[in-house]
């Protein structure tokens, strides 16, 4: 197999698989027509990704501090083979998943903002912040730039077609017919 397709086959599969592996960690992924919804809605996702970190950062601490809570209704986690695990274990495999999702998720914000990087030279580039991060109309945007609504939203979308063709790429082409 030659380079060309060895590439084409990682960036195929990467793509494809940045919303299974958000999914399997819990976060709600609608399903998406186009690459632009889908553009949209991952960076809809970032804050609460970043948020996921630090709730999973929590966690941990709360567990090396605390342990596992204890309460008289509380039922001891079992394997499939059905031993009865010690605290210490639960507690092990409980950090151990938790820094799993977070490494998880952390490779791929940085998936995001390398591609975002990119674009940093826009003069639109704080719009992404802005409507997707902070969730702010196109009013106050168009407030924050100075300009009309109009200039947003035609700007917005000039951004999310460049993004999409970096995030999606395969997707993109599939899109055009080719």
């Amino acid at each position: 197999m030659n380079e060309e397709k060895i590439i084409d086959i990682v960036v195929k599969k990467s793509t494809e698989n940045v919303f299974e592996v958000l999914r399997k960690n819990g976060f709600e992924i609608k399903e998406s027509k186009n690459t632009f919804q889908k553009t949209e809605q991952l960076l809809y996702l970032v804050p609460q990704l970043k948020e996921a970190i630090n709730h999973n950062k929590r966690r941990i601490n709360d567990l090396k501090k605390y342990g596992i809570p204890k309460s008289s209704n509380a039922v001891k986690i079992v394997d499939s083979s059905f031993v009865k695990k010690e605290d210490s274990e639960i507690i092990e495999q409980e950090i151990a998943k938790l820094l799993q999702r977070n490494y998880i998720i952390t490779s791929q914000l940085k998936w995001i903002n390398g591609i975002l990087d990119t674009l940093r030279d826009n003069k639109f580039y704080d719009l992404i912040e802005l409507k997707y991060y902070k969730q702010m109309s196109y009013e106050e945007i168009a407030e924050y730039f100075n300009c009309d609504v109009s200039t947003i939203s035609r700007n917005k979308n000039k951004i999310i077609n460049k993004i999409k063709g970096l995030l999606f790429p395969n997707n993109s082409i599939e899109e055009l017919g080719h």
